[in-house]
């Protein structure tokens, strides 16, 4: 048995390591203090920077790429221009790189700025691993599928909407998920557990980009950018951890490169704790204000559900329920976001606007295709049973609308087996 004390990388040997942490810090630098996470205690300051870069983004794309085709030039999620964005801080990181190696040709390391370095992609990647856990452990990110959803078969649902909806149903797994971000973004506040948090960020962001790619979420290059931030955190450790599971050899303890004295230890705590309460702080107040704390359970908007039309009188005549006619409403759907949806005889689905003044006992919907206003008076004849009149563009009509109980749905059951039988 022998102890390898310096298998971890140090940045101090000429050549390429010294190049690769450069141009990794340029970039994330870059990327961190361009790209805008918008949260409601942060200050958004890549959103006041974004501009300048985004004029350079239409500059490449129009005049070096000649891209033919229109194309979103914001630096917003999977866009064009973030896109373009990437390879223009590729380029701008490789030059900085260079003059920044050609003007500190005597340098013997970066071992504290390096440290420093993993403190803030740690910091900044625990805060993000933070935001989405609670957003999972209070059921915010991924929520109970709407009413439409529900009814909507699954051929013609989108894959992203489908996994969406999926991990919806589940309250368990979103606390298991939610749980295991948190536990992560722990470990990555301090030094001797940093490692183990980085590991566990690297298969939580791995497992998340992997969705993302396969199930088409528009999340790509910002979740592709959290899982690189968790692999520059282990990357320094990367030939300690080779030495020990590979080699099956004791590699000593790594030493931390920021030596600080008694009073610089004090402050230095001090301020970690005043960052990390801050952080939790910042997170966990639109919860506390909101007092949602189970998306399952919060309250909807009135009339919120699914209902079905047994009854559909259009201009005088009883409509029958085939399934070839178009006019006919099969049912109807209120969502939380303010949409009434309509389900006609042959599936096809349209959006309306929806307002519901219980004053007047009037929905007042909007068509989002035609733009014509409409308002129906309502009924209430029992707790799941609504009767409305009134003019549907230039259509009387008279509905029953029933509504339906969505827990009895068999993908909202709570049910759980130990055995088949």
């Amino acid at each position: 048995m022998y102890t390898v004390k310096t298998a971890y990388v140090e940045f101090s040997k000429p050549g390429y390591w010294r190049f690769w942490f450069r141009f990794f810090f340029v970039f994330v630098a870059l990327f961190m203090l361009t790209l805008s996470f918008p949260h409601p205690h942060v200050p958004d300051l890549p959103g006041w920077i974004a501009p300048f870069f985004e004029k350079i983004v239409k500059w490449v794309g129009d005049d070096l790429l000649r891209l033919k085709q229109p194309y979103t030039g914001k630096l917003i999620s999977d866009s064009t221009g973030l896109y373009i964005h990437l390879l223009v801080l590729a380029v701008l990181s490789f030059i900085a790189a260079v003059v920044w190696g050609l003007i500190e040709r005597k340098r013997n390391d970066y071992r504290v700025l390096s440290y420093w370095f993993r403190v803030v992609m740690s910091y900044y990647l625990a805060f993000n691993l933070l935001v989405y856990g609670f957003n999972k452990i209070f059921k915010w990110q991924f929520y109970l599928p709407e009413p439409n959803t529900l009814f909507t078969t699954m051929g013609n649902t989108y894959r992203d909407l489908l996994y969406w909806s999926t991990m919806g149903t589940s309250h368990s797994y979103n606390m298991f998920l939610g749980i295991v971000e948190v536990l992560a973004a722990l470990l990555l506040f301090f030094r001797k557990t940093r490692l183990l948090g980085a590991l566990f960020a690297m298969g939580i962001m791995l497992n998340i980009v992997m969705v993302n790619f396969s199930f088409d979420i528009s999340v790509k290059v910002y979740s592709c950018f959290l899982l690189l931030l968790s692999v520059l955190i282990v990357a320094p450790d990367a030939r300690r951890l080779y030495y020990f599971f590979i080699k099956n050899v004791p590699t000593g303890i790594r030493p931390s490169p920021a030596a600080k004295t008694a009073t610089q230890k004090r402050i230095y705590f001090a301020v970690k704790l005043l960052v990390i309460a801050w952080m939790f702080w910042s997170v966990l107040t639109q919860y506390i204000r909101s007092g949602n704390y189970n998306d399952d359970n919060y309250s909807r908007p009135v009339f919120h559900g699914a209902y079905d039309v047994p009854v559909f009188v259009m201009n005088g005549d009883t409509l029958s329920p085939v399934i070839t006619d178009q006019q006919r409403w099969r049912r109807v759907f209120i969502h939380r976001r303010g949409y009434l949806i309509v389900q006609s005889m042959n599936e096809e689905m349209q959006d309306y606007y929806f307002n519901a003044d219980t004053i007047t006992h009037q929905w007042k919907i909007h068509n989002t295709l035609t733009g014509v206003e409409s308002a129906l008076k309502y009924e209430q004849r029992d707790k799941n049973v609504l009767l409305l009149k009134g003019l549907l563009g230039k259509d009387s009509v008279t509905l029953q609308l029933n509504k339906i109980d969505l827990n009895k749905l068999p993908v909202m059951q709570k049910e759980f087996n130990w055995t088949i039988d």
